[in-house]
């Protein structure tokens, strides 16, 4: 991080070096000033130093003595009258370039006064939220439907964490009453479980987990990717108008916007929401994020209400692929690693702007995304505790929802629990009046408190996956190869799978799970490609927790995102699932992970 920022710092003070330099010789050639006097200076210097020479006295063999006793006292003569023409000199040429500087015209004086441009740029103007702060920011982006269905990981109830919501227990088992879960955890959770109940994507939650719950019918989401090239909303506009009334040539809006986005197709703007837009007038964001929501919702056949729960799924998906390795260019033929990871939080920033407006609309839908966490982290006490023998079909649910929501639960964790001060925990409050939370996410927060919780979820989401035969994350790409494989990365290393390994993984969990008997044979290497992902999934989100904050300027995004793409790639490098959990930091025991993937594969038979 040090060599980057120091690298970034030399090559700004380059630049204005450069951009010295080009100044200088562009008011020399327009004669502005005249000739600087310091050439005169020089000259004048060069001729004094040649009287000077001559004026030296020539010393015969009788003075030759004499000569040498005072030699010492003319040099020193010498020296000093050279270093009083010296600072004479000086003199003269600070006096030029003062009356330099006094002499410039306005325009100059007003360019050398504006900042340096820092951050995304428009592709138009090159001018970004420094030069034009009162001007509104997009991605250009590439946004696309895809559609899962209900048996293959897209029962949108069980993965958004409403149905794990639902199905929490009325009362706490003994063990836990009267601790800190109750009144940190199950009291919130029961709350927007209640709200929940009133909404009518509770209602559907319901009733669609009473129908069939492994029901083929699918369900629809959106997933975008960015090249990275940002553009002024205004400029598009204005761009956009002269492309379809060009007399030769004209173009469609996206046609154009292909080339100003280096030749990689987009069909959406993505505005760039954060605390950095607060000169922005309201009207330019409200009609920004109208046009993106427009688009998003014609491509998903309904207008979602609200969009708040799009924009996190869009997130969950982004990272599914990335963590699948699989090729984020497929679709829209450009976009590396570095710009999706960097688009993750911009996404973020987003869902927190939704999450916002939709306070007052739609409190429900904020309070299931603000108090997922809790509910998550309860059920996994619940499931836990030792005085827990519910097996019913409630109970069975919850199981299940607390497998597929993990990766959800993980984002809104991040985004709604990474700054203490907004937590429910006694915990966090403590941590939070010693570290402000306005720097850096802070030390003690959720994430990084409980992530075996989120871990164990997560290895848990990876063993249903399996069971269910997942092994992508549902947005292939129509572009894909004949063979129907999904494509990967040029980073992703092919594990030299060992099917026997996968066949008796399979097999094993299946007969032991059939006889009501834990496996003691399977080892961890024999789920190593259902756990790849999520391992994977988990390293991301680790890294983004200790980065993410809602004050991030883009160059701190640009910064943390290169961090991401870091993790990612090692992780995608990694030669066995051994060194996949070393890279992730991760060190629980062999008979953990595979008691939790076998619960994670019951709740498949379970449903």
């Amino acid at each position: 991080e040090a060599k980057i920022k120091e690298l970034r710092k030399q090559t700004r003070n380059r630049k204005k070096e450069l951009a010295q330099e080009r100044r200088s010789r562009a008011l020399v050639d327009m004669s502005a000033f005249g000739r600087l006097a310091g050439d005169g200076a020089t000259g004048c210097e060069k001729k004094t130093g040649k009287s000077n020479e001559g004026s030296e006295p020539s010393v015969g063999g009788v003075f030759s003595a004499l000569s040498n006793v005072f030699s010492g006292r003319t040099k020193q003569g010498e020296s000093s009258a050279n270093d009083s023409k010296s600072s004479a000199t000086e003199v003269k040429i600070d006096d030029t370039k003062q009356k330099a500087e006094e002499s410039k015209p306005a325009w100059m004086l007003e360019m050398e006064a504006m900042e340096d441009e820092s951050g995304l740029t428009c592709a138009i103007c090159q001018e970004g939220r420094t030069l034009q702060p009162t001007e509104l920011l997009g991605l250009y982006a590439f946004i696309k439907k895809v559609s899962i269905p209900y048996n293959k990981g897209g029962f949108r109830g069980s993965i958004d964490g409403a149905l794990l919501l639902l199905t929490l227990p009325y009362s706490l088992p003994v063990s836990l009453r009267g601790t800190d879960v109750e009144d940190d955890w199950f009291r919130p959770a029961k709350s927007a479980s209640s709200a929940l109940k009133s909404t009518d994507h509770g209602a559907q939650t319901l009733a669609a987990v009473s129908s069939s719950s492994m029901s083929p019918r699918p369900s629809y989401f959106v997933t975008t990717v960015s090249a990275g090239n940002a553009i002024h909303c205004s400029c598009h506009a204005s761009a956009r108008a002269a492309d379809r009334n060009h007399p030769k040539a004209p173009k469609s809006e996206w046609e154009g916007a292909s080339l100003r986005n280096s030749r990689v197709s987009c069909n959406v703007i993505l505005p760039l929401v954060s605390q950095e837009n607060s000169k922005v007038p309201v009207m330019s964001l409200e009609n920004a994020l109208h046009d993106h929501n427009e688009i998003a919702s014609k491509l998903l056949g309904t207008q979602p209400k609200p969009m708040l729960w799009t924009m996190l799924h869009d997130v969950r998906l982004l990272l599914l692929r990335i963590s699948y390795g699989e090729k984020l260019n497929a679709d829209c033929g450009g976009g590396s690693l570095t710009s999706n990871c960097a688009l993750i939080y911009y996404m973020l920033f987003m869902a927190d702007l939704f999450a916002r407006d939709a306070e007052h609309d739609s409190p429900g839908a904020v309070q299931h995304a603000k108090h997922l966490t809790s509910g998550f982290l309860v059920a996994s006490s619940i499931l836990r505790a030792s005085d827990y023998k519910d097996e019913s079909t409630t109970s069975q649910r919850m199981r299940r929802s607390l497998a597929d929501a993990a990766p959800m639960v993980s984002i809104c964790c991040i985004l709604f629990n990474n700054d203490p001060t907004n937590s429910n925990s006694s915990v966090e409050k403590k941590s939070a009046k010693k570290i402000s939370p306005h720097n850096m996410p802070d030390p003690k927060r959720c994430w990084e408190l409980y992530k075996d919780h989120f871990l164990c979820g997560l290895i848990r989401c990876a063993g249903r996956r399996q069971a269910l035969g997942i092994d992508s994350s549902g947005c292939e790409s129509s572009r894909g190869t004949s063979s129907g494989r999904t494509t990967r990365s040029a980073s992703f290393n092919e594990w030299d799978a060992s099917p026997e390994h996968q066949r008796r993984g399979s097999s094993l969990m299946s007969r032991n799970s059939q006889f009501g008997k834990r496996s003691s044979t399977t080892t961890v290497e024999d789920h190593a490609t259902a756990l790849r992902p999520m391992i994977t999934f988990f390293a991301a989100l680790d890294q983004i927790s200790k980065d993410f904050a809602l004050n991030m300027d883009d160059e701190k995004v640009e910064v943390s995102a290169e961090r991401l793409v870091h993790v990612v790639e090692e992780c995608q490098k990694a030669d066995n699932i051994r060194s996949l959990l070393s890279l992730a930091n991760i060190f629980m025991e062999d008979k953990k992970i595979i008691e939790e993937i076998d619960a994670g594969r019951k709740t498949v038979q379970q449903s």
